[in-house]
């Protein structure tokens, strides 16, 4: 109860800023699937004007239950700090996680606080690079150039009238975040790798 509590105080915010949804499972698909969205669990808010980010915790599983219970707001996969991968929405349903993309796009949430400083584990970009390997193999429309970060999708500021002002300056959605080593991990998705290329000493 006290893990359910904490995650419902991170979501929430989350879900309150989306519109709801008819069908909370997803409606099907109509266009193929032609690109990939990776996001974080953790990103900025804000309060009058100061920008401030949670903790994020919890497993790939947990969470992707989570987003099952909830309304306007879903995704097809989480994955998780130690590297496990949970399947939420079915490929075949369209989830709601960019405004714009949900139509022709797979979403992935990483579990991270998104803040530029919570360091993704190598668990969780192995896995994350396998699960992308995979939905290539099954889309084969997904090209690198089609894999976004939610932040080049959404440049959406906070809205004063739920925020407060100053918020207005701050842009909602910035994750994965800094700390997500972005270009190294597209080299390999293009390159086919196993793995991500070791960082530079």
């Amino acid at each position: 109860m006290r893990r359910l509590a904490r995650l419902l105080a991170v979501a929430l915010p989350l879900v309150a800023a989306m519109p709801a949804l008819a069908n909370r499972d997803g409606p099907p698909r109509m266009r193929p699937i032609d690109a990939i969205i990776i996001h974080s669990l953790g990103g900025p808010d804000c309060r009058d004007g100061v920008v401030f980010h949670k903790q994020i915790d919890g497993t790939a599983r947990e969470w992707a239950d989570f987003f099952a219970r909830l309304p306007g707001v879903s995704i097809h996969y989480v994955v998780d700090r130690a590297g496990a991968v949970a399947a939420g929405l079915p490929e075949s349903k369209v989830a709601s996680h960019a405004i714009g993309w949900n139509r022709r796009s797979i979403g992935i949430e990483l579990v991270n606080n998104g803040d530029g400083r919570d360091p993704f584990t190598a668990p969780q970009l192995a896995a994350l690079l396998r699960l992308v390997h995979d939905i290539r193999a099954r889309h084969p429309a997904v090209r690198p150039e089609t894999i976004r970060r939610h932040s080049d999708v959404d440049v959406s500021t906070f809205p004063v009238a739920k925020h407060g002002p100053g918020c207005d300056r701050h842009r909602r959605k910035l994750d994965p975040g800094d700390a997500f080593p972005w270009a190294a991990f597209i080299e390999a998705v293009r390159e086919r790798r196993a793995e991500l290329p070791a960082p530079p000493r």
